[in-house]
């Protein structure tokens, strides 16, 4: 048996509440995403909130997933400085 959920779709200010408090943390050095950063400051949420925060985590999951799953491309050294040196 497969059960439906709708929610109901969160306020814009709830979503852009949640985009501040929910980010991709990158690795300094090597710059890929090494975690999810939440800073809940507000112990109580409402409804609405609670539902961005959780669209939020959900996308930015999806997010990590495309970004690990997308090939890795190398720069070439001799390239960049061929490039370099076209750019005025």
């Amino acid at each position: 048996m497969s059960l439906t959920v709708t929610t109901p779709e969160p306020d814009r200010f709830d979503i852009e509440d949640a985009e501040e408090v929910v980010h991709l943390a990158r690795d300094v050095e090597t710059g890929e995403v090494s975690s999810v950063y939440v800073d809940l400051n507000d112990p109580f949420l409402t409804r609405g909130g609670a539902r961005a925060i959780a669209a939020r985590l959900l996308a930015l999951a999806d997010e990590w997933d495309r970004t690990e799953a997308r090939p890795r491309l190398r720069r070439l050294p001799d390239v960049d400085e061929e490039l370099r040196r076209r750019d005025v």
